[in-house]
C-alpha cells in the first residue's frame, strides 16, 4: 500500500523484520505506537513513515522546516512534507493527530476550523493557479487531480480523501478572515486562494488558504523511532514487539551516527555531546583527539544517569563475549564504538524462562547507547530510553 512500515492484510499488519514476521492488529500497532512515542521532546510523535509536530505553522514556514529536518545516515537530500497518497498513510496520520491532540466529539464538532485541529501536508495546487485562470473563475474552481501534486510529482488521482464538496478554492480578499474562528488570520495579499491541503483528525481531507496555522507532518525516511519511556532491556524489546517492531540494531558507524542524532532530536541534549571513546563516531562537532571526558556536567549530574543512554538490540545473554543483535547476526563490526572498558561483564549469570524471556538479568550482557554515539553493555534491569528499530528494506 506504500507505506514503508507495513504491510496489511484484513485486520492484522505483518511486519517484516530482518529475521522474523511480526503480526500485530491495527488496534495494537495504534496502542503500540501511542505507548512509544508519548513524552517526546520537540512536542513530536514519529512513526517509520512520518513525524507530526504539534507546534503550529503557517504552510510555507512548515514547508521550509520539513526541509531540514532529515536524519537518514544515507539521505543528503531536502525533507518535505508528508505524502499521503494512501489509505495507510492517510490512516496513520490522523492516528498521530489524535495520539497529540486528542479532542471530544463535541468539541470537534463546535471548533472544527480551529488550527490545532488540523496538520498539513504536502499536497499542494500546482497548476492553473496564475493570476489570469483565477480571474476566470466566478464561484468555485473545477476540481481537476492533476493540477495538485505531491513533492514526488504524483497527483491524487489514485487516492484522496476530501471531505464532501471538497475542494471548492474560495477566493479571499485581502485583508478579510479565512473562517469564523477568532485566531484564524487574514489574506495578505490582493487575493488568496485555498492551494494547500489540510488534513482533519479523522483523515479528511480540505483545501486551505496558506497563511492558516497548523500543526505539521514531515516524511521520516530514518530507521529508528526513540521512545522516552524508561523501561528495562527486556520490557523495552517487548515494547518495540507491541507496536510491532524490534529493538535497534546499528550496522555501521553512519547507523551509529543516525541513531545519535535520532536520540538528540527526539530526547533532547545531555550535555555531554563532546565525549567520545577510543574509536570514534563518525559525528560532527566531535574533536577526534578526546579519549575522555568529564564524570559530571556543570551542575554535577553524572554522564551515567540512564536518561543519557538507550536500549538497544544487541546482547551476549546466550555466550558471554559474543554479542548478537535480536535477528542472530554478529553485532561487532569494524572500529565498533565500545565505550572505555566495555564488552565485559562483571559476574553475574542471565537467567530464562521456559519461553526464552530473561527471567533474571546478571551480569551486564544488554547493550546501551549514548547520546555521543558510545556504546556499553549494562544490567538489563536498569531502567532507561530506548530505541526501536523500522523493518530493514
Amino acid at each position: 500500500m506504500g507505506a514503508r512500515l507495513f504491510t496489511v492484510y484484513l485486520v492484522y499488519l505483518n511486519v517484516m523484520t530482518s529475521s522474523t514476521a511480526l503480526e500485530v492488529s491495527m488496534k495494537e500497532h495504534v496502542e503500540g505506537i501511542k505507548n512509544l512515542v508519548k513524552n517526546l521532546a520537540n512536542h513530536t510523535f514519529p512513526t517509520c513513515d512520518l513525524v507530526l509536530f504539534t507546534e503550529v505553522a503557517d504552510f510555507k514556514t512548515a514547508e521550509k522546516r520539513c526541509a531540514t529536518f532529515n536524519l537518514a545516515a544515507t539521505s543528503t537530500g531536502k525533507g518535505n512534507l508528508a505524502t499521503v497518497n494512501t489509505e495507510f498513510r492517510n490512516e496513520e496520520i490522523s492516528m498521530l493527530l489524535n495520539i497529540a491532540l486528542p479532542i471530544s466529539d463535541t468539541k470537534r464538532r463546535k471548533f472544527r476550523y480551529a488550527g490545532n485541529r488540523w496538520v498539513w501536508t504536502g499536497l499542494r495546487k500546482t497548476k492553473n493557479i496564475d493570476e489570469e485562470h483565477i480571474r476566470k473563475i466566478k464561484n468555485r474552481a473545477p476540481y481537476n487531480a492533476l493540477d495538485w501534486e505531491w513533492y514526488d510529482g504524483s497527483q491524487p488521482d489514485v487516492y484522496s480523501n476530501w471531505h464532501p464538496g471538497q475542494p471548492d478554492q474560495r477566493p479571499l480578499k485581502k485583508g478579510r478572515k479565512s473562517n469564523e474562528y477568532s485566531k484564524s488570520g487574514r489574506c495578505g495579499e490582493n487575493r488568496c486562494r485555498q492551494n494547500q491541503m489540510r488534513l482533519d483528525h479523522d483523515g479528511k481531507w480540505d483545501d486551505a488558504f496558506g497563511f492558516e496555522k497548523h500543526p505539521y507532518a514531515c516524511d521520516y525516511t530514518g530507521r529508528y523511532i526513540v521512545s522516552a519511556e524508561l523501561k528495562s532491556w527486556q520490557d523495552a524489546k517487548q515494547a518495540c514487539e507491541v507496536a510491532g517492531l524490534t529493538l535497534a540494531s546499528i550496522r555501521s558507524l553512519d547507523e551509529t551516527e543516525e541513531l545519535r542524532q535520532a536520540l538528540l532530536f527526539f530526547l533532547g541534549e545531555s550535555g555531554f555531546e563532546e565525549c567520545a571513546g577510543t574509536h570514534k563516531v563518525k559525528a560532527k562537532n566531535l574533536d577526534p583527539s578526546k579519549l575522555y571526558c568529564n564524570e559530571k556536567d556543570s551542575e554535577g549530574k553524572s554522564k551515567w544517569d540512564p536518561k543519557h543512554w538507550a536500549w538497544i538490540g544487541g546482547n551476549d545473554h546466550e555466550e558471554e563475549g559474543n554479542f548478537k543483535w535480536l535477528d542472530g547476526s554478529p553485532a561487532i563490526f569494524d572500529n565498533f564504538p565500545w565505550i572505555n572498558k566495555a564488552g565485559g561483564n562483571n559476574g553475574g549469570k542471565t537467567n530464562f524462562d521456559s519461553s526464552g524471556e530473561i527471567e533474571k538479568s546478571g551480569g551486564q550482557d544488554s547493550m546501551t547507547i549514548s547520546k555521543w554515539g558510545e556504546i556499553d553493555d549494562e544490567y538489563g534491569d536498569v531502567e532507561r530510553p530506548f530505541a526501536c528499530e523500522c523493518p530493514r528494506l
